[in-house]
């Protein structure tokens, strides 16, 4: 499956035994890894509310899918605030 900056995931564990496990967040951008890409999740229950404030994850594709927890707009403003992109 193909991500590109901004699009809202849930990150689901190799070792995934429940919905506990999921992760929910957002695309930064590619990794470096081929199928890879770089994600900001958020702390568990806490939709809107970045897990960690410095820096993204490599995750592999084959263990996100599209998935929307927040608004997008309020992803827009993450990629902003952040430095990932612009504002227009």
């Amino acid at each position: 499956m193909e991500f590109k900056q901004g699009d809202q995931i849930a990150y689901i564990p190799d070792h995934c035994m429940g919905p506990g496990d999921v992760e929910y967040g957002f695309v930064t951008g590619e990794a470096g890894k081929q199928g890879s890409y770089f994600c900001r999740y958020w702390r568990k229950g806490e939709a809107g509310q970045l897990r960690t404030t410095a820096n993204s994850e490599s995750t592999r594709s084959e263990n996100l899918v599209h998935f929307e927890s927040v608004s997008q707009e309020e992803i827009e403003k993450y990629l902003i605030d952040l430095g990932y992109k612009k504002e227009d």
